[in-house]
């Protein structure tokens, strides 16, 4: 059998692998019992959240937003540090953790696709705003950002640098583009996020398993051994 001191090894053997922080990778937020504290555009405004629907049909958190052409957009959910938004667990050093890729599923009812991107943000006007991803009406869209340092993946860093930003993670944010067909500006669109994730490359992800599964096999072995001797 294994006992709550197995998994207090365990744990231990995982956080000698990835740096401490209140990030956890691989990680998920489904939404499948509540809004995990994540907000609407503005920060003091609880995101919605509906039991089914989502993805996989299960739940997923709703906000709203005007299309508009000028500053950031219309910041349209905010999982932030403050808010302790799905319990932290975006929050630190990406680099250090080993993520690899960020990725969030949009819907939206605009009669015509739009245009998002993700805020990642440190704080300090420091953000990695990502390209614009289109996405169609009515349907679940998945946004999907690998973490590199290249115009592929990010359009700005505002007053940071991709290491200044992605060290220190505080927020994650989901933002209309200003970049939208001119008919739908000014226009109030409602949006729906699900299955926010953050994971790491396959190689790092095999090694973190690897080491649980021996830590593991380690301890069946020696608890078959005593369960013989009672």
């Amino acid at each position: 059998m294994i006992t709550r001191h197995s998994f207090a090894a365990l744990f231990a053997l995982l956080a000698s692998v990835f740096p401490a922080s209140a990030l956890i990778v691989p990680f998920t937020e489904d939404f499948t019992l509540s809004n995990a504290n994540w907000a609407t555009g503005n920060s003091s405004v609880a995101a919605g959240w509906l039991p089914t629907g989502g993805v996989d049909d299960g739940g997923f958190i709703t906000s709203s937003g005007t299309v508009a052409t000028s500053g950031f957009g219309a910041i349209v959910f905010r999982g932030n540090a403050a808010t302790n938004a799905s319990g932290g667990a975006f929050v630190g050093n990406w680099i250090g953790g080993g993520v690899t890729t960020f990725s969030a599923y949009i819907w939206h009812d605009a009669p015509v696709a739009l245009n998002f991107y993700a805020r990642l943000d440190a704080g300090a006007g420091r953000a990695g705003s990502s390209i614009d991803f289109s996405v169609p009406s009515s349907n679940w869209f998945q946004l999907e950002v690998p973490l590199v340092d290249a115009p592929t993946s990010f359009q700005s860093y505002g007053a940071g640098s991709f290491t200044s930003v992605f060290t220190n993670i505080q927020n994650v944010q989901i933002a209309l583009s200003t970049n939208q067909t001119p008919g739908i500006v000014g226009q109030v669109v409602n949006v729906g996020l699900d299955r926010v994730s953050v994971v790491p490359e396959p190689s790092t992800w095999a090694l973190l398993l690897f080491s649980a599964g021996c830590l593991v096999f380690s301890v069946l072995p020696r608890r078959a051994t005593e369960a013989v001797r009672i």
